[in-house]
């Protein structure tokens, strides 16, 4: 996957063209689970060229980008220090991060055993994770195994073409909520919040409803959306189970 991104003629800020309805969705979504919490250190892992990292930078005395691909490394620019690493192996210390966050990461990943693990590794006890993933449970999904009679299956994988690489394709994995919640909590993580995040992500609706209004909806319906794991995007925020205040 680090290949393709250094591909030079992959752009992945190209990509980012004509979806300011996804990027300001994260950036809502992510502005309530960071809301009023200050880290120590902190770290967007998997961050690429740094597009959500100034906001976690507002929140941290210091933060790190951990980024695989050294042409999303090269195109950083910001308040913060970047590494080379993955969400599997970071190269960051034990007990190291107060607060770890991944954003579009584990869609590019069919197993994430190594990156929970990775996760319970180099975030202290008590410190905080905020992941995303591509829900595989999402409604269109249930929608479409309810009138083809086939079942959703824990972990799919598809092939997305890339328009701006000729014949080539990447894998995009969606994942199963309850298979995402039971990996964090076998590594010690308690799940505090999960939003559904760009649930009004439909071609016909960006055409015809204004920018702010689908905004103001995502805004009003990403908690409660989030518990019934309605959007094809979740945000999840865990807390490392800390013993030392929970005897």
């Amino acid at each position: 996957m680090t290949a393709h991104y250094d591909d030079p003629a992959f752009s992945y800020t190209q990509y980012w063209q004509g979806r300011e309805y996804e990027y300001r969705s994260e950036v809502v979504a992510l502005e309530k689970l960071l809301d009023g919490t200050r880290f120590g250190r902190a770290a967007d892992i998997g961050g690429g060229f740094g597009r959500l990292t100034p906001l976690l930078v507002a929140h941290a005395k210091q933060t790190f980008l951990v980024e695989p691909s050294q042409k999303m490394r090269k195109m950083t620019r910001g308040k913060y220090k970047v590494m080379a690493g993955s969400a599997g192996r970071t190269r960051l210390p034990d007990d190291y991060l107060d607060c770890a966050m991944l954003i579009r990461v584990l869609h590019h990943l069919p197993n994430l055993e190594p990156v929970f693990a990775e996760l319970a590794r180099i975030v202290k006890p008590g410190g905080v994770v905020i992941l995303e993933f591509a829900n595989s449970l999402n409604v269109k999904s249930r929608i479409r195994s309810w009138v083809v009679g086939q079942p959703i299956l824990p972990t799919s994988v598809d092939l997305r073409s890339q328009a701006s690489i000729r014949k080539k394709y990447i894998h995009f994995v969606n994942h199963y909520p309850q298979t995402v919640l039971k990996g964090l909590a076998e590594k010690g993580f308690t799940v505090d919040r999960i939003l559904s995040v760009s649930n009004f992500r439909m071609p016909m609706l960006k055409k015809v409803v204004p920018l702010n209004w689908l905004l103001f909806l995502e805004k009003m319906t990403q908690s409660w959306l989030g518990k019934l794991y309605f959007g094809p995007s979740l945000f999840v925020r865990a807390r490392r189970f800390d013993k030392s205040t929970n005897p």
